[in-house]
């Protein structure tokens, strides 16, 4: 059957790959499809008979499909992109509202209470959360706490020394003004006498809160090294019996009890324990001095028959400047000893407590955390 050209066209030769395959040759070709991008691959087999070629097969395959593969893999890539792109900018947000801004809240305080622009406390609320912003938060929540209590430290020592002094220079002023008008030498003499106490009262004035400024500084940058306790209130009172008034009676362990500290503090610390509870005492009235281990700590208590702590007082008695003594003049008494005794205490990781006895008196008692070795050690030489 013949096929009718359309009008105006010729009919071609065959194509490359047919007549090679009439030729007895395989032959094939790719031309692009009309009308479309893909291509069509056409292949053409020789038909042989009897050693002849009588004819010739044609195979064609378009790429349209495979096209089409391509452009719903480049489809895919790019929804896959965008999904990447959405999805990291969620994940940015969500860095941004959960870490970043955090941060940045925390930056801005940080930086507004280190150029005190507000105050110290109450700025780094506190947080819940559990991961590092919350540590982090917690932190300089603690931070800015200590040094409030700090800042509040020194303001308020401030002011208790401007007016512990404000009293002593008043009387320097008055006796000085009068003292200078004064022609009867008796009086002279007396007012003389009275600038001469208010002038050592300054001065221990002045050591005290010398000695208040060292302590922290001291503790927290000193050299530390085991301190045997019981040796060290030994040789304390062993100094001081022969210009004691009250006797001291001591019950202590056989063994050492080591703690960590700087031995010229931890004296001064149970130093001036002992001269308070001196100061207290009645005449020929014993001080009580005991020490032992409890709860992996050194225990050292000393204790008097003076007038005793009202329960009020307990506390109070560890303040500057504050100093309780119903049956004495104030004004011989600085208020500093007890003091300085509770910041070195606290700075080795101790605590020191008042409280009154039955039957009268008062008991200080102050716990200090031992050397782990220290319990072995003494249990043996006790044993």
């Amino acid at each position: 059957m013949r096929s009718r050209l359309p009008a105006g066209r010729r009919l071609k030769g065959p194509p490359p790959e047919l007549r090679a395959a009439l030729t007895g040759k395989y032959g094939a070709a790719a031309r692009q499809t009309a009308g479309q991008r893909s291509l069509t691959l056409n292949s053409a087999v020789p038909i042989r008979h009897s050693g002849s070629v009588v004819g010739a097969v044609v195979v064609s395959q378009s790429t349209f499909r495979i096209l089409q593969a391509l452009y719903d893999v480049r489809l895919r890539l790019f929804e896959i992109v965008l999904m990447s792109v959405a999805a990291a900018g969620i994940l940015t947000y969500i860095a941004s509202s959960t870490i970043v801004r955090p941060v940045v809240r925390l930056r801005h305080t940080a930086v507004a209470l280190a150029s005190r622009q507000t105050a110290l406390s109450g700025k780094f609320s506190r947080v819940d959360r559990k991961d590092e912003i919350g540590d982090l938060a917690r932190s300089l929540e603690e931070l800015a706490a200590r040094l409030d209590g700090h800042v509040r430290l020194l303001e308020s020592v401030s002011a208790d020394v401007a007016h512990e002094f404000k009293n002593p220079l008043a009387a320097i002023r008055i006796a000085a003004e009068t003292m200078a008008d004064e022609d009867d030498r008796e009086e002279r003499r007396r007012f003389l006498r009275m600038l001469t106490r208010d002038v050592g009262r300054l001065e221990k004035l002045v050591t005290g809160v010398r000695e208040l400024a060292l302590i922290d500084t001291e503790l927290s940058q000193g050299p530390r090294q085991s301190v045997d306790i019981v040796s060290l209130v030994k040789s304390i009172t062993d100094g001081r019996r022969l210009a004691l008034t009250s006797p001291i009676r001591m019950e202590v362990p056989s063994g050492p009890i080591l703690v960590n500290g700087s031995a010229d503090r931890l004296a001064q610390v149970f130093d001036n324990l002992i001269e308070n509870a001196v100061s207290f005492s009645p005449e020929s009235t014993p001080v009580e001095i005991a020490i032992s281990i409890a709860s992996g700590r050194c225990v050292v208590s000393v204790r008097d028959r003076g007038p005793g702590i009202p329960p009020e007082h307990a506390e109070r008695v560890f303040e500057r400047f504050f100093s309780y003594r119903p049956a004495s003049n104030r004004r011989d008494h600085m208020g500093l000893g007890l003091a300085i005794a509770r910041t070195i205490v606290s700075g080795y990781g101790g605590s020191i407590t008042a409280r009154a006895r039955s039957g009268g008196g008062a008991a200080l008692e102050v716990r200090l955390p031992i050397v782990p070795s220290t319990i072995n050690k003494t249990f043996e030489a006790s044993a």
